[in-house]
C-alpha cells in the first residue's frame, strides 16, 4: 500500500507540479495583498505594532480559508471529472488505483498549497515590524510580488513582464489602502 501512496505521490507531482505552483503563487500574493493593505490601513489609523499584528494575521487567515475552500471545491469537481474521463478511456473503473490516489492527492497537494502561501504575506508584517516604516513595508512587499512572478511559468520574458505586473499590483493596492485610510 506504501508503495502504490508514494508512486501515486509521483504521479500527483508530475503532473500537476506547474497547478501546485500557480496556487502557491496566487495564495501568497493574496497574503501579501492582504496584508500590506490592512498593515497601511491600521497605522494610518494609529493603531500600535501589539494591534495590527492580529489584525494583519486575521486578514490573511480569512484569506487562507478562503484560499482552502475555493480550491477544494474546485479540485474536486476537476478531478472526479478527470477520473471519470480517463474510466471512460480505459473503459474501467480506477478506484483504488494509482489514478485515484494521484487525484485524491493532488486535491490536498493543490489545497495545501494554496491555502497555506497566504502567510507569506506575514513577510509584510515583519519588514513593518522591523522597519517601523510604511515605505519600506511597500517597497519590500511590491519586490516580493516580483519575486513571485519570476517563478512564475513561461520564458524569461514573460516571467519578467509579470514580476512588473506583480511588482505594479502591490503599488496600486497600496496606493488604494492609502488613498481610502486618508480619505474616510
Amino acid at each position: 500500500m506504501f508503495n502504490k501512496l508514494l508512486e501515486a505521490f509521483k504521479v500527483s507531482l508530475r503532473n500537476d507540479r506547474q497547478l501546485i505552483r500557480r496556487y502557491l503563487i496566487l495564495g501568497a500574493f493574496d497574503g501579501i495583498l492582504v496584508a500590506v493593505s490592512v498593515l497601511i490601513t491600521s497605522v494610518i489609523a494609529g493603531e500600535n505594532i501589539e494591534k495590527i499584528t492580529p489584525i494583519v494575521l486575521s486578514g490573511i487567515t480569512g484569506v487562507t480559508i478562503s484560499s482552502m475552500w475555493n480550491t477544494m471545491v474546485v479540485e474536486i469537481k476537476e478531478k472526479r471529472e478527470e477520473l471519470r474521463q480517463l474510466e471512460l478511456q480505459m473503459m474501467r473503473k480506477l478506484k483504488g488505483t494509482i489514478y485515484d490516489y494521484s487525484f485524491k492527492l493532488s486535491i490536498i497537494l493543490t489545497t495545501l498549497s494554496h491555502s497555506l502561501s497566504p502567510f507569506l504575506g506575514l513577510i509584510s508584517l515583519l519588514i513593518y515590524q522591523a522597519t517601523r516604516s510604511v515605505t519600506l513595508t511597500i517597497i519590500f512587499s511590491a519586490i516580493t510580488l516580483s519575486g513571485l512572478g519570476i517563478i512564475y511559468e513561461g520564458d524569461i520574458k514573460e516571467k519578467i513582464g509579470t514580476a512588473i505586473m506583480m511588482f505594479i499590483a502591490g503599488i496600486i493596492a497600496s496606493l488604494l489602502s492609502l488613498l481610502i485610510s486618508t480619505n474616510p
